[in-house]
């Protein structure tokens, strides 16, 4: 089968979706909370907290044959996403 992206939901309360706003306003962002068909799609579907980051560039098209992905700010995703899995490790 292609394409089958269960679906559910990770509470904007939960420690794990906290962090990911914690970590974006570290990085000197604004969060955004969405919902979107992303590879969280299969452990919230089984009942396991899960979000979706961005990875620190600019895209456009996406699933498209003319997809694009600018790496403008790589280190930044990457240390965002440090940054939430120190924070669901326990590490202050």
């Amino acid at each position: 089968m292609i394409g089958n992206r269960p679906s559910g939901i990770t509470p904007a309360d939960h420690s794990l979706v906290q962090a990911g706003l914690d970590a974006t306003r570290a990085i000197g962002r604004r969060p955004a909370l969405a919902t979107a068909s992303t590879d969280a799609n299969i452990p919230i579907s089984l009942g396991i907290p899960a979000i979706a980051l961005g990875a620190g560039g600019r895209a456009g098209e996406t699933h498209r044959v003319s997809e694009w992905y600018e790496n403008t700010d790589g280190p930044v995703g990457i240390f965002r996403a440090l940054l939430v899995l120190a924070a669901a490790a326990g590490i202050q």
